[in-house]
């Protein structure tokens, strides 16, 4: 008996194993999916972020992590609103780009599945040398100074299953009460990310 149970714990840790090397090993070609749309929105968007610019503004460093939310009916029939810059799977499963659906249901649950993504990633050193960067730390700390500070800060990119579309949240902040946020879809075309559409979420 003691010898059966010894079996299934070393399988148990075995498969677990296995389930980690897997997972860092999604973990490292999704990160380097994530820095190219990164550069990517920078470059296709005109972001002045560049350090070479002139009066460049701030890149936020650090993405954070986007939560993907199920939606609950209240007892009248509606459905709360996701907490402020975050998202309901419905709206990302029902989004439509010229007419058809971006992701489709078989994605929902890939999607749902990056809800597990860390709460904040930084991006790869070459990127941020070339950037006007800063840290959430910095940004806190300015903040409660009083000081007013411009920014942009995007969202982890959430991936559909075959890994060939995106979709980010970026905002841009230039104050307490001044600032936007943009939806932006993606998709890899010819081993390139291109931004397929965009539009304007929240303004302040």
């Amino acid at each position: 008996m003691k010898k059966n149970i010894l079996y299934i714990v070393m399988i148990f840790v075995f498969s677990n194993c296995q389930n980690k090397k897997e997972e860092t090993n999604i973990a490292s070609e999704e990160t380097k999916n994530i820095n190219e749309i990164v550069e990517a929105i920078i470059i296709q968007d005109s972001l002045n972020v560049f350090l070479k610019s002139e009066d460049s503004t701030m890149f936020c460093n650090e993405l954070r992590r986007l939560n993907i939310y199920i939606p609950e009916k209240r007892n009248d029939g509606l459905a709360l609103p996701p907490p402020p810059q975050d998202i309901y799977i419905t709206e990302l499963i029902n989004s439509k780009i010229k007419g058809e659906s971006f992701f489709s249901s078989k994605d929902s649950l890939y999607l749902l599945k990056q809800n597990s993504n860390p709460e904040k990633l930084k991006i790869e050193k070459d990127l941020i040398n070339r950037l006007n960067t800063i840290t959430i730390e910095k940004l806190e700390t300015q903040y409660k100074k009083g000081q007013r500070i411009r920014f942009y800060e995007m969202t982890i990119p959430v991936f559909s299953l075959d890994k060939q579309k995106a979709y980010v949240q970026l905002g841009y902040h230039c104050g307490r009460l001044c600032g936007n946020g943009k939806a932006i879809y993606l998709k890899k075309i010819n081993r390139k990310w291109k931004i397929i559409t965009k539009w304007e979420t929240w303004i302040s």
